[in-house]
């Protein structure tokens, strides 16, 4: 049984290979709901593929189990080039906190190419009598276990932008889980928990309602620019991009990805692009599929060792 169905799916890699790519509409599988970022980058950049590539390029969103159920039906799918994941950074940690990842990130996935690299903001609420990541520090040092902190699940960037600052500054805190990161920002707005790890373009929106205290990458953000890193602000070594990628199947030919790393490459470069992604705090990067890979190679190590330094499990 095993045998006939790699036969099948080898038969029908090589049907697909024998007719021009694409011949047919391409799926970008988001595992995440719409409305978020993920399905924001996506749907800009799809009609443009498909202004290239003379097919329609179709978001479809697969949510639930923190990613996983849209992960794993790309890893599933056949590798032809006409399935194709919106892959994000964490990824590359999901294992090392979700005991339920059942694929191998470097076994079970082709990398295509980075669409986009963002910081998060550290926002904590207005009440809080701070103004600086050293004076947050020193409040927080000073009443440790008393401070909240939202997270949307364990496994996703604002997690690890937390965990690793609180790891890294010596903080004891509480985590308060929420299904959104618009539901976390709204709480802290309101004052029901202290601080927040939060997209960035939701801290531009809510300025005036919060402290905006850094960002969470390694410079400072175009649209925040007046706002230091965690790094600058008295963290030293602090890093916690986001991004996003195009990750296929395990045996996506070679001919079909460098197609699709042209396309999405000449579509990143358009200038209506770049601008809507900038005013959403994003800036468009791309790379080749080696150099994807191994970025995701170089975080699965960053993540295992935030991991191991904060003690954490997978659940």
């Amino acid at each position: 049984m095993r045998f006939i169905l790699a036969a099948s799916l080898m038969f029908a890699v090589a049907l697909a290979a024998a007719q021009p790519y694409p011949s047919k509409p391409v799926r970008i599988i988001v595992a995440a709901g719409p409305g978020g970022g993920d399905d924001f980058v996506s749907r800009l950049l799809a009609p443009k593929l498909s202004e290239t590539l003379g097919q329609p390029f179709i978001v479809e969103n697969r949510s639930g189990a923190g990613g996983m159920i849209g992960q794993t039906f790309v890893a599933k799918s056949t590798p032809d080039g006409y399935t194709l994941l919106l892959a994000g950074g964490s990824m590359a940690g999901a294992r090392y906190v979700n005991a339920q990842v059942t694929y191998d990130l470097m076994k079970d996935f082709t990398p295509v190419t980075l669409i986009e690299t963002s910081p998060f903001a550290f926002v904590a609420k207005q009440g809080l009598p701070v103004r600086t990541v050293s004076e947050f520090v020193a409040l927080a040092k000073s009443q440790p276990g008393k401070l909240t902190y939202a997270t949307i699940g364990a496994g996703q960037i604002p997690y690890w932008a937390v965990v690793l600052f609180n790891s890294m500054a010596g903080i004891e805190a509480v985590e308060v889980v929420y299904k959104t990161p618009a539901e976390a920002l709204t709480d802290v707005i309101a004052g029901r928990v202290d601080y927040f790890f939060s997209p960035i373009v939701g801290a531009v929106g809510n300025r005036e309602k919060l402290r905006v205290l850094a960002v969470t990458s390694r410079d400072r953000s175009p649209i925040m620019a007046n706002v230091p890193t965690v790094a600058e602000a008295g963290i030293a070594g602090y890093e916690m991009p986001a991004w996003r990628s195009i990750m296929g199947p395990a045996g996506m030919s070679s001919e079909i990805v460098q197609t699709l790393s042209k396309a999405f490459a000449r579509a990143l470069a358009d200038p209506e692009v770049r601008d809507r992604m900038a005013k959403a705090g994003s800036m468009a990067q791309t790379s080749t599929p080696d150099e994807l890979r191994k970025r995701y190679q170089d975080w699965m190590v960053i993540f295992g060792k935030i991991a191991r330094d904060a003690k954490l499990q997978p659940q």
